[in-house]
């Protein structure tokens, strides 16, 4: 602390940060506020109050809004992931097992943060003030999943923090780790505060700081009462390096080496909340992204902040169209006043007039002037205003929705194109997700110590039994299904400090388009019999299907059942063995199963295989097999009668040979 003013040292470093962003040209702070209140649709706020610009209407076709939402939509289309790989030829099972442990709970972390809508609010601050910003700490006092981990306690905390609420100390790169310290600023109540602050909680007093919060919201606070009110802080994050003696992982020799951990202060104006602390960690807690970056300066360029200009525009132009309408969109009257007196402009109203003279025609009296026409070139103007800002932009009308989707596979193509505009703005998210999965893997290796991780696990368990009877597969063992359940294992997240992984952020584009086309794909394939019920099944995509999952675990139960029911006699009469051997005599009509061709009928009605039917003795001059004999097997169909119910394949079987025949042939017209 600076004793002579009093000023904490991380106050200092606060007032150099905001010095500079408002040297900034357009100043940080101005553009900031600017482009937050024209994306809410506040975009006349700023416009002077001359009594020209007072009697205009104040339209806004807020198209910032609408193009940003769009985008952010776009780039937020499906869920992110944060994955983990050993390197390869290294730590054997052991680093495998660590990266499946640390996927799985940075996986529970992302869950707890919500970061599907913590992404897609970054995006909407990384469009109106061009940063977005994560900042994590850890809660030793956190109870993880309630207390239902045990002992364990202490948790990783998350916060998205303003991009004017972040100070580099080398603003000219915008490097987090390369920074000499990071700043980053809050508001909070003096209860919490004071109780953080513990003994030196009595120093702190409220302030008015909040001059360049961004937002009007962020200037607008509650008036404070005794002992309340709110403070500004501000939390300083240094590296510090020190020398430790450590043994060497390959040789065992103890020697010395720099070690660089992150050290923090949190301090107000004039008070110190806690100071220098060592975090452990060898990361900065912050994740740092940017819309788009500009040039030797951490701050990124905002969508919005090039739209504006054009939102004027045709704001105003809309403006002054809709204030000649007013005044010269109407016919108005001319009067003589020396024959009509005050003249009222009432619907159905009676005029009265003095003095007409004889035979005077009542033109002279009022006369209706015609309203003057608007040039066309004004809405010509606005339309191509709106349609080039959109097409610079790269907001298409295949992604605005504004065309029909009747050629699904044209949409793609044009949906892809239009994608490329905001294929830096995605490879920057990609960026700070991989940022934070290494952030999180530097805090848990720093902090959680031995601890259970929930994480999913592949279970062989035995099929549901129906009637109490256990079901028995084909091969005639115990029916079994894999199931996946999260279960609570104990796990050594130290092994992370020594451990190298290699991190990927899996974001992948999904679309509407993409899914009708693939649905489509999908059903094409289902109707020409290239694919069975299951292989439908396992490749609709997700979310199309309720409970797709066991829809599919029963057709395969059904059908493995129908399998081992098949593989002995028919109900009625006689057939092959899957090996093509006959299995009894029987009455005339039934064929083989689906491994036997159908010969022509002997004298009792047995089919033989194709090696049999080759043989002499299966008898010279056989006749080859014919589509639609197969003697109660589910191919006649195309596969369509392996998917229906076992009672309706039994009553199939039990069909006349010539029933069977003509139904096949009916089926394969279709």
């Amino acid at each position: 602390m600076n004793e002579e003013s009093q000023i904490t040292r991380a106050w200092e470093l606060y007032e150099k940060g905001r010095a500079y962003n408002n040297r900034l040209v357009p100043n940080q702070y101005r553009l900031v506020n600017t482009n937050i209140e024209f994306f809410a649709g506040n975009q006349w706020h700023s416009v002077p109050e001359t009594p020209a610009m007072a009697r205009l209407p104040k339209p806004v076709f807020n198209i910032i809004k609408r193009v940003a939402s769009l985008f952010v939509a776009s780039l937020t289309s499906s869920g992110a992931a944060i994955r983990f790989e050993p390197l390869e030829g290294t730590g054997g099972s052991g680093a495998a097992d660590a990266a499946d442990a640390a996927t799985a709970e940075v996986a529970n972390l992302l869950e707890k943060f919500k970061m599907e809508y913590r992404i897609r609010e970054a995006l909407f601050d990384g469009a109106q003030m061009g940063d977005y910003c994560a900042h994590f700490w850890w809660d030793p006092e956190a109870l993880p999943y309630g207390g239902a981990l045990g002992g364990a306690r202490g948790e990783v905390r998350m916060e998205l923090v303003d991009g004017i609420n972040v100070m580099f100390g080398n603003p000219n790169t915008p490097s987090v780790e390369d920074q000499p310290y990071i700043l980053i600023v809050g508001r909070d109540t003096l209860q919490n505060l004071r109780a953080e602050a513990g003994r030196h909680g009595s120093e702190l007093e409220p302030d008015s700081e909040y001059g360049f919060q961004a937002g009007s919201g962020g200037k607008v606070e509650l008036e404070p009462g005794d002992g309340e009110g709110k403070a500004l802080y501000v939390y300083l994050y240094t590296k510090v390096p020190r020398r430790e003696t450590a043994a060497d992982p390959v040789t065992g020799e103890r020697r010395e080496r720099t070690v660089t951990t992150v050290h923090v202060t949190k301090a107000t104006r004039t008070a110190v909340i806690f100071d220098d602390v060592d975090t452990g960690l060898t990361r900065y807690p912050v994740a740092w992204g940017n819309w788009e970056r500009q040039k030797n300066q951490y701050h990124g360029r905002a969508l919005v902040t090039g739209i504006i200009p054009n939102q004027i525009f045709i704001n105003t132009m809309f403006a002054m169209a809709m204030r000649h309408l007013q005044l010269l969109g109407f016919p108005k009257t001319v009067y003589n006043a020396d024959l009509v007196g005050p003249w009222s402009g009432e619907v159905g109203q009676a005029v009265g007039v003095r003095g007409l003279q004889p035979g005077q025609p009542v033109s002279q009296v009022a006369y209706n002037l015609q309203p003057a026409d608007m040039s066309n070139q004004i809405l010509t103007v606005i339309d191509r205003a709106v349609s080039y800002t959109k097409d610079c932009l790269g907001a298409t009308d295949a992604q605005l929705g504004s065309i029909r989707p009747d050629n699904t596979s044209a949409l793609m193509v044009l949906q892809s194109s239009a994608e490329v505009p905001l294929e830096n703005t995605r490879a920057g998210l990609h960026e700070w997700l991989e940022d934070v999965g290494a952030i999180l893997l530097d805090m848990m290796g720093t902090y959680y110590g031995v601890r259970p991780v929930v994480r999913e696990r592949v279970f062989e368990e035995p099929a549901p039994a129906e009637d109490g009877v256990p079901a028995i597969g084909p091969d005639g063992l115990l029916a079994t299904v894999r199931t996946r359940r999260r279960v609570a294992e104990t796990f050594d997240f130290t092994v992370f400090k020594r451990l190298w992984l290699r991190l990927r952020a899996d974001v992948g584009a999904s679309s509407y388009y993409s899914e009708i086309a693939s649905a489509q794909t999908l059903d094409n394939l289902r109707a020409a019999g290239v694919l069975d019920v299951v292989q439908y099944l396992e490749r609709v995509p997700e979310g199309l299907i309720p409970r797709k999952a066991e829809l599919i675990a029963e057709l395969k139960k059904r059908m493995g059942e129908e399998d081992a029911g098949e593989a002995g006699p028919g109900p009625v009469g006689n057939g092959l063995d899957r090996s093509g051997n006959e299995n009894s005599s029987g009455p005339a009509g039934n064929g083989p199963d689906r491994s036997a061709n159908d010969s022509p009928a002997g004298p009792v009605g047995n089919g033989l295989d194709r090696s049999e039917r080759d043989s002499p003795a299966g008898g010279r001059g056989a006749a080859p097999a014919r589509s639609g004999r197969s003697g109660g097997k589910g191919a006649d169909l195309g596969g369509v009668l392996r998917a229906l119910p076992g009672s309706v394949q039994a009553r199939w079987r039990e069909l006349p040979a010539v029933a069977r025949r003509a139904l096949a042939k009916k089926a394969g017209r279709r």
